[in-house]
């Protein structure tokens, strides 16, 4: 296909046939451009986009931080810094406003997918005029990959009835091989493979499965297809790791290389993190450093006990972050093997927001247990975790760990807070590296512009040398908010572009107008997600006009040091009415829709409180999973038990740290209930089941219609009660954010760690159909009511017993 055509419009029409076409071939001219296609534009590059996860501005070592991170450092000095890049405080907006190119909240994304709501700043619904830039550049001739984290499908859209225009194909990527969810753990990632699960892999050559090693395997091949097809065709490759969000996965020979290297605690680090980075030119040397806030403990306080823990969180964190880079730095070395690395622009951001608070300020061995609203003391925390092996077992399967809320802090030196918190740097400002010889002359540079990670794709297109299209499928498109900054490649002087920006995240928000910077935290603790928290935020409670402001003028305050809000209140009148303005414009009221979930605001529940699999269905993603939180439930089984007997898991959700699986052991029907790795409740039947066609249930009888309520089991075996016991405590709003419900057998970690040994202990019978009543005694008002609750419980007595 020639290329005088308009790329404005997608997608590109084919031209009109230039040939001859007689009564026969005879006489007749061929158009060969008939059977081609778009082509990029002559000369275009390759693109990888990589981005890290959970990471702040002082983690690297090549922005001054103390994790050594070696292939992202040579990318800088072969390329430029980005020293005030921003993102949006929070992951799903933050990759939404890259691959769109236009405002989180103008594209639906304004919280999370799992809190979606019936606002169009929070519905998680990509409008169709907002066509990603992946899009783009596929309609325009590259071929086009993601790898790795998603999280940009809303929950009930995560299963074989789609619809998938949620799913990455449909964001304009020809293949995708990742993980949908917020997270993963990184030893039993639920995979998705374009339009399917797959589910949970093996590893290979007899090691076990590690998600970075086989994402990095995955895109290496990917890469080598497209290029053993098409030797000419540009590619564009997001690689989006599952580092360094919870869990803090990875092998003990990372996190070994950190031994000691954190006892000095988290005061001191950031005093060393801030000297390296003023060193090295990342941070002025008029910056002051921001004081701790007292939130979080200082270091000196702890006992020793406490910072032996503490310390091995951050070891285990900075080894998962270098082995992160390590991955990278082996799809790099692919990439230079096939001899494009210099052809491609490498984008790579360490960071979708700043380090995560959300491990609470004594860190987690479960971050389960924050999301549920469960408080736990350090020495809970120390108890649990000497339970599931002790501080050497943190970093493994065993846990779902998260380091304290203060590591996170001293992550996002020099800055306040963290992520989640859109009012400050330090969930805000993260790095940016550029590589690419081609336009980049002064390697090494460091660029200084304010920029905005909406900016990314305008750029990336911008040196495809293709337009931002008016027209995609038909619909005419909203123009994208990020402006291209690829002037300052070979103008570290390049004007700043990206004069304006709001920022807005669970109600924390800024807004940033030629330098000057207006702080609007509302006064929530970002780890804190319990009632007595939430109950000043409540619809009808909360007035944001009340909150606090700080004003900064960051061109002489890098580090947002200097409140100069009472000095100037009328530029914070002037910039808080331009907030409201913005509001308006790009749909981010009302304020806290991201939190609608836990005020009780949900979709209708729907008259049908039944779901039944039939067969052996396999990964279910965890949205999809029946709502049996809250109240009382069955779970019914039709099996085929042969003569001679059978065993194996019938139906089973989530793992030993958060799950519950019904069973066949021993002969005997057991139930066992995992809560968040503090208790586990096992009941078992009085007698062995009989052979032929059976009925099995588990009914749970709640106290009453409250989150995490008690309750009672019993098992029934073809309509006969045969055993039973009691849930103390029950999980209020999920057990996990990744691992799915299987039926006929247990994939990945399993619930009940006393048959690991057999995992995935495939049923031996035959599974008919398993069916999940959330309202099976005539409670469906209770269910209804129950729809709407806080997700929250108060605290959890007798870890200790």
């Amino acid at each position: 296909m020639t290329d005088d055509f308009d790329r404005t419009v997608l997608p590109i029409r084919r031209p009109p046939f230039q040939g001859v076409a007689e009564k026969t071939l005879g006489g007749s001219t061929p158009d060969w451009g008939l059977i081609g296609h778009a082509q990029a534009p002559e000369g275009a590059p390759n693109v990888l986009l990589v981005l890290i996860d959970d990471a702040g501005f002082g983690n690297p070592s090549g922005f001054g931080g103390p994790i050594s991170t070696p292939h992202y450092d040579r990318m800088a000095e072969q390329g430029v810094r980005y020293n005030r890049f921003h993102v949006t405080a929070m992951c799903s907006p933050t990759r939404a406003a890259l691959l769109t190119g236009r405002n989180h909240h103008a594209v639906g994304m304004g919280g999370i997918p799992e809190f979606s709501c019936g606002f169009p700043g929070y519905s998680a619904m990509l409008p169709r005029d907002a066509a990603p830039f992946p899009k783009v550049l596929n309609e325009n001739g590259y071929s086009t990959a993601c790898v790795g984290k998603w999280h940009l499908t809303p929950e009930k859209e995560q299963g074989p009835a789609g619809p998938f225009n949620h799913w990455p194909n449909a964001w304009g990527f020809d293949y995708y091989w990742g993980f949908l969810a917020p997270e993963a753990g990184q030893y039993d990632t639920m995979i998705a493979e374009n339009q399917k699960f797959i589910g949970v892999l093996e590893g290979k050559d007899g090691k076990p499965f590690y998600f970075p090693e086989a994402m990095t395997d995955q895109a290496i091949d990917w890469l080598h297809g497209v290029r053993g097809h098409d030797s000419d065709k540009p590619w564009m490759l997001y690689y989006s790791t599952g580092c360094s969000h919870a869990p803090h996965h990875v092998a003990k020979e990372w996190s070994d290389k950190y031994k000691g290297q954190f006892d000095q605690g988290w005061d001191q680090l950031r005093e060393e993190t801030f000297a390296r980075q003023k060193a090295i030119g990342v941070v002025p040397e008029d910056a002051v450093l921001t004081p701790r806030d007292a939130e979080m403990p200082a270091w000196d306080s702890l006992s020793e006990n406490a910072k032996r823990l503490f310390a091995h969180q951050m070891e285990v964190y900075a080894g998962y972050s270098e082995n992160a880079d390590h991955h990278v730095g082996r799809l790099l070395a692919a990439i230079e093997e096939m001899g494009e690395l210099d052809n491609t622009v490498v984008v790579w951001i360490w960071g979708d927001n700043g380090a995560s608070l959300e491990g609470t300020p004594t860190g987690s061995f479960n971050e389960g247990t924050m999301v549920n609203g469960l408080p736990l003391t350090d020495e809970e925390q120390m108890q649990l975790a000497l339970k599931w092996g002790g501080l050497e077992a943190w970093g493994t399967e065993m846990m779902y760990p998260h380091y304290s809320t203060a590591w996170a802090w001293a992550s996002n030196t020099p800055f306040q807070w963290g992520k989640q918190v859109a009012s400050h740097l330090g969930g805000t400002r993260n790095p940016l590296v550029v590589r690419w010889p081609e336009r980049i002359q002064d390697a090494g540079s460091i660029r200084s512009q304010f920029t905005h990670v909406t900016d990314i794709g305008p750029t990336i297109l911008d040196l495809a040398g293709i337009p931002q299209p008016t027209l995609v499928d038909g619909i005419e498109q909203q123009p994208m908010t990020g402006v291209s900054f690829a002037d300052s490649f070979t103008d570290a002087q390049a004007p700043e572009r990206h004069t304006q920006q709001y920022f807005e995240n669970f109600g924390n928000r800024a807004m940033y107008q030629d330098g000057w910077w207006l702080s609007m935290r509302m006064p929530r603790i970002p780890w804190r997600l319990d009632p007595e928290m939430l109950k000043a935020f409540a619809p009808g409670v909360w007035n944001p006009d009340d909150d606090p402001v700080e004003l900064y003028y960051l061109p002489d305050d890098f580090a947002q040091a200097n409140d100069l809000a009472a000095e100037h209140p009328e530029k914070v009148k002037e910039l808080q009415a331009l907030f409201w303005e913005e509001a308006e414009k790009y749909h981010i009221k009302p304020l806290l829709s991201g939190f609608a979930p836990f005020f009780g605001i949900l979709p209708p529940l729907g008259s049908n409180t039944t779901t039944t699999y039939y067969g052996n269905v396999q990964n279910v993603a965890p949205g999809l999973v029946p709502r049996i939180y809250n109240h009382s439930y069955t779970i019914s089984a039709d099996l085929h038990i042969p003569d001679g007997g059978a065993e194996g898991v019938i139906v089973a959700d989530a793992n030993h740290l958060g799950g519950f699986s019904l069973f066949v052991e021993d002969g005997k029907l057991k139930h066992t209930y995992a809560f968040l790795g503090v208790f586990e409740y096992r009941q078992e039947s009085t007698g062995p089941l009989p052979t032929g066609e059976v009925n099995v249930q588990m009914r749970f009888v709640a106290d009453e219609a409250k989150p995490a309520t008690p309750g009672d089991v019993t098992l029934v075996i073809n309509g006969e009660p045969v055993g039973g016991g009691r849930l103390d405590h029950t999980v209020p709003f999920g057990f996990s954010g990744y691992s799915g419900l299987d039926v006929g057998q247990d994939n990945g970690l399993v619930v009940d760690r006393t048959y690991a040994d057999k995992a995935p202990f495939a049923f031996t019978g035959t599974v008919r159909k398993v069916v999940f009543d959330v309202a099976p005694h005539d409670d469906a008002d209770d269910e209804i009511d129950l729809h709407a609750h806080s997700g929250q419980v108060d605290t959890v007595r007798g870890i200790n017993a």
